[in-house]
């Protein structure tokens, strides 16, 4: 079994390696993908259980997501890459990075948690019973809710529904996966293995992941450093350009 990946931009240029967040797919990196491909050759990946990629067998946890995204990208040639992971897909990176530290030219960490504490925990056990349930679609208000400041929502209702139709698109199965893997969540021990010079973006108006939580990662971080964009939970869609160049800035600069 392998993964889903969208690729564009130059054969032979550096690889740069984007992983989206829950309820999402790698169309979420839609707004990044042609500013990027100027100088770099974008994978997109859909992790397990999103998008068009299956969701992996057994009890799935943040290693065999790690290996499965490696073993893809090997698959097409790619062994040395920037790492892009927004929330989920940054708790998947984190254990990339320290799994695969030849692998990891440079690690972006965005808008995430390296631990989810027992009452966020509970709120996440309790939205996989909402979507066993009742499927995703009783989640997608609450969840768009958290990922933008309500300025944007209000301003740009074209993208919400845009970012609205990814979470109603991601199979009920996948998104539970993901979910119960956040809730058990903890990368505390993880941070100071990576080797890889890393960039750590918060949203400063993010209450899914908050600013603090962001520049704590940073300092456990070797080699680490923080920026803050004007944006909520989904940076990169609230904050795109910002976003883009943060990553394109980072990767030149290694």
């Amino acid at each position: 079994m392998t993964l889903a990946l969208q690729i564009e931009g130059r054969d032979d240029a550096p690889a740069v390696v984007l992983l989206h967040a829950i309820a999402t797919s790698s169309k979420l990196w839609a707004p990044q993908v042609a500013p990027l491909a100027t100088d770099f050759r974008v994978v997109r990946v859909d992790l397990p259980g999103h998008g068009a990629s299956p969701l992996l067998p057994g009890s799935p946890d943040y290693e065999s997501y790690a290996d499965a995204v490696v073993s893809a990208l090997a698959g097409i040639g790619i062994d040395r890459f920037v790492l892009v992971g927004l929330s989920f897909g940054a708790m998947v990176a984190m254990q990339i990075a320290v799994r695969n530290p030849d692998t990891v030219a440079g690690l972006v960490l965005a808008c995430c948690a390296a631990y989810t504490p027992p009452p966020v925990a509970a709120m996440w056990q309790d939205r996989v019973d909402g979507v066993k349930q009742g499927g995703l679609a009783g989640q997608a208000a609450g969840t768009l809710g958290r990922w933008f400041t309500p300025s944007f929502a209000e301003a740009s209702p074209q993208t919400v529904e845009w970012v609205r139709g990814m979470i109603l698109g991601t199979p009920d199965e996948g998104f539970v996966a993901a979910a119960t893997m956040i809730s058990t969540l903890d990368h505390r021990e993880l941070l100071p293995r990576i080797t890889a010079r890393t960039l750590v973006i918060a949203g400063e108006h993010d209450q899914a992941a908050q600013p603090a939580g962001l520049a704590a990662i940073a300092d456990a971080i070797p080699n680490a450093s923080l920026i803050t964009l004007n944006a909520a939970h989904l940076a990169n869609v609230e904050a795109p350009v910002a976003f883009g160049e943060a990553i394109a800035a980072f990767a030149k600069g290694l």
